[in-house]
């Protein structure tokens, strides 16, 4: 005679507000349906403790979570899974109790490899989340950790108190990825991050991928899809690690396991899509170049000089650059030429002669010339309207 199963009633509290959470849940419905005659209850949290109910009179058998539960239950010896890492609500539970996650440092350290995979890129950089978590920090030490084996400087977004996303973030994100040594790449904690990233990027007209490859986390298609380019993504098989998670609780309810165990899930595979690819030829001789103009656009440099630096012809040199920057050589030495005129022109008393001589105009005439067909007024004219304390001598 067959013994009848015991049906087992669980709770299953995800945060379902991501493809990662609907993942997880996945994961642990398909162990449920080939391995165990469970009676799931799901509750999506969004917020603490809102959307749980109150557990008295109500038969428990086992609970998996992602998220903190009633200090009620906390405290009981229904068996717990918490997907994650310990945090403070559970320092007093001791048995009972196990805890899966994704590898997180492995995690970090598959999204470096890749990176460096493309091609040789002069800056590396991590975007985490403006308040810390755990996967952000362990992603992040995997990241770095991996790129320091090779020598590359890695540099961390800072947003502080800001919230993620925020118009406030954009701009602090569009201005540290525009420090950035170009060719750049950098990896967001996860995908909604990397579609701040990738906003922030394209408000200071950063190209994806010539100028900065960006990988994400998660790869959330939706997300992925929906940026332009669409987002290349680590993805580090949340099903498996539902699965992994409803195994552990139905060992922990039939008593092979007691004690707190920790189990992880290692990162998979990338999905790659536009945001990041090998690196051109083309692209690193734009950004060489690039360099180079910034350094030396004030010295008197011309088209000629930044093509012999870079050992290429003069046509192949503007070619290229266009491709990457959108104007020519020559256009950009200008630039860089006619800011440092305008800061000058802002902050110090001297002659405009000595000004223009400075920022590499042999001819005092042309560079007033050329000034006033740019900005529609004059050297002097500029300097009153943006000096609160103005020289007028050598006017």
């Amino acid at each position: 005679m067959k013994t009848k199963k015991q049906i087992r009633h669980v709770w299953v509290c995800l945060r379902l507000s991501n493809a990662s959470g609907r993942d997880l849940l996945l994961g642990i419905s398909k162990f449920a349906k080939e391995n165990a005659l469970w009676s799931m209850r799901i509750f999506p949290f969004v917020s603490e403790e809102a959307s749980m109910p109150d557990p008295h009179g109500e038969t428990i058998d086992g609970i998996i979570t992602n998220g903190p539960i009633q200090a009620s239950l906390v405290l009981s010896k229904i068996p717990l899974v918490v997907i994650g890492v310990r945090e403070p609500w559970l320092k007093n539970r001791m048995r009972s109790l196990a805890f899966v996650r994704n590898d997180d440092k492995a995690v970090g350290a598959l999204g470096a490899k890749f990176l460096l995979s493309l091609g040789k890129f002069r800056s590396f950089g991590f975007v985490p989340t403006n308040i810390p978590n755990y996967c952000t920090v362990l992603r992040y030490e995997g990241f770095r950790a991996e790129l320091a084996k090779r020598a590359n400087r890695i540099m961390r977004y800072n947003g502080g108190t800001l919230v993620d996303g925020s118009s406030e973030d954009i701009v602090g994100l569009g201005k540290w990825l525009a420090a950035l040594p170009k060719p750049a790449a950098v990896m967001p904690v996860y995908d909604l991050r990397a579609t701040h990233v990738l906003e922030a990027a394209k408000v200071m007209g950063i190209k994806i991928p010539d100028q900065l490859a960006v990988v994400g986390v998660d790869n959330d298609e939706l997300l992925c899809n929906l940026t332009q380019p669409p987002l290349t993504s680590i993805l580090p098989d949340h099903v498996e690690e539902g699965v992994l998670a409803a195994s552990v609780l139905q060992r922990l309810m039939d008593g092979v396991l007691s004690r707190v165990h920790t189990f992880r899930e290692t990162a998979k595979t990338i999905v790659e899509r536009e945001s990041a690819r090998n690196i051109s030829p083309a692209a690193h001789l734009a950004e060489e170049a690039m360099t180079f103009i910034r350094q030396n656009a004030c010295k008197g440099i011309g088209s000629a000089d930044v093509a012999k630096h870079l050992h290429v012809s003069r046509r192949l040199c503007d070619l290229r650059f266009g491709e990457c920057h959108g104007k020519t050589v020559l256009d950009a030495i200008l630039d860089v030429r006619f800011d440092a005129i305008k800061r000058r022109l802002a902050t110090s008393k001297a002659p405009i002669g000595k000004i223009t001589a400075e920022c590499g105009f042999p001819c005092e005439l042309h560079a007033k010339r050329m000034f006033k067909k740019r900005f529609g007024m004059t050297m002097r004219d500029w300097r009153s309207a943006n000096s609160a304390k103005t020289d007028t001598q050598g006017n």
